[in-house]
């Protein structure tokens, strides 16, 4: 290992730790604010960080006009709608069931890739996707008490979620060629934030109820995850690639697995734990390459960043 890796390595562990205790987070609070009420008000604090991070690494600061319009659709997609469906999931599953089920999509990014962008359908992206389909089977389907209404609805806000940020890739996509990660990133939470803000209307919190433990989680999810964790993502992509980086974060259900076991208490089968294996195996699959492409054009693709 080289000692110019040292450093992003440990930043990209750093993210996957912090983004995968994320879901626990979110678990803990979305019981007493309502799930768009605290996504504004965590990306409102998320927002003032990426502030202060833009200013300082962001030396060319110019927007074309043009791209103001898709950085705000890719903003309501990738914050507004991706939030929406996340916070309202996690209220009806486990934070260990979600976690597995948004590490599937690099998957489902696959697979529209495939289909909209005409990408090269390989016999390792279709054993890829199968795997991975399997093991989504085995998380949602086995479970010694079937499955309840909630749950059913919990998968279908999670799969919303999934469907969501593939979409947000394949819009945001173009906007690589020309601007900066941290750009792009600050940006879209600037829109996404404005943009959730008229859901908070249709909502009651019941402020009473708020706690230092509410408070500190909340703090966490706007700072840590949705702006320092940013940061390490992009310092780690920038010396790493997207490639290598996007595995590392393979780690991020692992994680929320072990965390929620110890904290939240949450179990999950023999046949959810398999199942979360060969996701992750399907993903890592997907994502190895060959070493004389494995770096190529860094900028060119987009990976997950979640929670």
């Amino acid at each position: 290992m080289g000692g110019k890796k040292v450093l992003p390595i440990m930043a990209i562990v750093a993210t996957s730790i912090i983004w995968g205790l994320s879901f626990l987070s979110i678990k803990v609070t979305v019981g007493v604010l309502p799930p768009m009420t605290l996504a504004l008000v965590r990306f409102l604090m998320g927002s003032v960080v990426l502030s202060i991070i833009y200013m300082i690494m962001e030396k060319e600061k110019r927007l074309n006009r043009k791209d103001i319009p898709l950085l705000a659709l890719s903003g309501f997609i990738g914050v507004s709608a991706y939030f929406y469906f996340e916070n309202n999931g996690i209220q009806y599953i486990s934070a260990s069931s979600a976690s597995i089920i948004i590490a599937a999509i690099p998957i489902f990014a696959l697979i529209a890739e495939i289909i909209f962008l005409k990408a090269e359908l390989t016999k390792k992206k279709v054993i890829s996707v199968v795997v991975s389909f399997f093991g989504v089977y085995l998380i949602v389907g086995f479970n010694s008490a079937g499955i309840s209404e909630n749950s059913l609805r919990g998968y279908l806000f999670m799969l919303g979620a999934v469907l969501v940020w593939v979409a947000y890739s394949i819009i945001t996509k173009p906007l690589y060629k020309k601007y900066s990660q941290i750009t792009i990133v600050y940006f879209q939470t600037l829109f996404g934030t404005l943009f959730l803000i008229p859901f908070v209307f249709f909502e009651t919190t019941n402020w009473s109820l708020i706690d230092s433990t509410i408070i500190l989680n909340v703090v966490y999810l706007g700072i840590f995850c949705s702006a320092m964790a940013y940061y390490l993502y992009i310092y780690a992509m920038d010396y790493l690639g997207v490639s290598t980086t996007s595995l590392f974060l393979n780690l991020l259900p692992i994680v929320t697995v072990i965390a929620s076991y110890f904290i939240l208490d949450e179990r999950i089968n023999v046949y959810q734990i398999i199942g979360g294996v060969l996701v992750i195996f399907a993903v890592y699959f997907a994502n190895t390459k060959d070493k004389k492409n494995e770096e190529k054009i860094v900028q060119e693709k987009h990976v997950k960043v979640v929670s």
